[in-house]
């Protein structure tokens, strides 16, 4: 393990040293980017507004599975998952947490809390998808034409099988469920598999609450709506005054996306290289710097979540890391 996380510092490292030396990461203008607090408190604003709507997606995902636990207790654990997101490789890992402190919460009813946190984070990711694949549908005409035919596949084929995921959600009845019968199946085989089966009943369960599906949906697509509109704001402090919303609709999510791999903590360096490349697609060399500001704001964020998680760390056993 101490290999691999050398491996992964180093390569990190080599990221942005090489993102350094060919001029795609400028600290005189993010520097400078500190001054347009016109801009940036607003965005910082909208980040924060950001937690709370997300928490209270979660709160009628779990709602929908009749596990309940106050409006302020979620918030706490959202707080305490934002907190590990920064402290932890991937932007995934703040959900690891808040699965380790809800089972703890509903012991007798794990499967669908862990379905709610996976719903939740699928949720997400489908909305990142399809605000992309409709940015994409207006707002090609600000990428290079050598990468618009790439990128559009990419994206209306990853939109197609968000809808064919929630298709079959919705329209599919459980006894007639082929993936619940293979997984069954590895079950009788591997009784330790039950785990993932109740976990997968419990992304199921949504079949019977479509509305609360489509809430869901809308909030995450709001969501990140807003952080187009924050991204648009961090370029605009940075100079980059000729970017339009479309075409940051377009990139940001694709970026976002790559920063969930876990190799480092807040996505740093994989999210600096990947929105250096997709801002690039556009003719902007400040997709770096932008992300820059775009991990400063989740750290000030995110080092609220610890305290949170100080306040809260006496009363509650430390989660699991390894």
């Amino acid at each position: 393990m101490k290999i691999q996380h050398a491996f992964k510092i180093l390569f990190v490292a080599g990221l942005l040293y090489f993102l350094t030396q060919k001029g795609f990461i400028s600290i005189q203008d993010t520097r400078r980017a500190f001054t347009r607090w016109d801009l940036l408190l607003p965005a910082f604003l909208m980040m924060f507004l950001n937690i709370f709507l997300s928490a209270l997606r979660w709160q009628w995902l779990l709602e929908a599975q009749e596990i309940h636990i106050s409006l302020i207790r979620n918030f706490q654990l959202s707080f305490i998952g934002n907190f590990f997101n920064i402290a932890l490789p991937g932007a995934v890992s703040g959900d690891l947490i808040k699965a380790y402190y809800l089972g703890k919460e509903v012991s007798g009813n794990r499967g669908r809390a862990f379905g709610a946190i996976l719903f939740d984070r699928v949720a997400g990711l489908s909305a990142l998808v399809l605000v992309s694949a409709v940015a994409v549908l207006f707002g090609h005409a600000h990428l290079a034409p050598s990468v618009v035919l790439g990128t559009r596949t990419f994206l209306w084929t990853a939109a197609f099988f968000v809808v064919s995921f929630y298709a079959y959600l919705f329209l599919l009845r459980e006894n007639h469920d082929p993936v619940l019968r293979v997984l069954r199946s590895i079950e009788n085989r591997i009784p330790k598999f039950a785990s993932i089966v109740r976990i997968y009943q419990g992304m199921r369960h949504y079949h019977h609450h479509r509305m609360t599906v489509i809430k869901v949906l809308a909030i995450s697509l709001v969501i990140h709506l807003l952080v187009g509109w924050v991204c648009l704001q961090f370029a605009q402090a940075l100079g980059e005054s000729k970017l339009g919303l479309l075409p940051i609709y377009v990139v940001v999510p694709l970026g976002l996306l790559i920063t969930a791999v876990p190799i480092a903590p807040a996505g740093v360096g994989t999210g600096h290289a990947a929105f250096s490349y997709f801002f690039s697609l556009m003719g902007s060399a400040r997709g770096a710097d932008l992300y820059t500001l775009f991990a400063l704001m989740n750290l000030c964020l995110g080092t609220l979540g610890g305290v949170v998680y100080l306040r809260f760390k006496g009363r509650e056993p430390a989660p699991i890391l390894v």
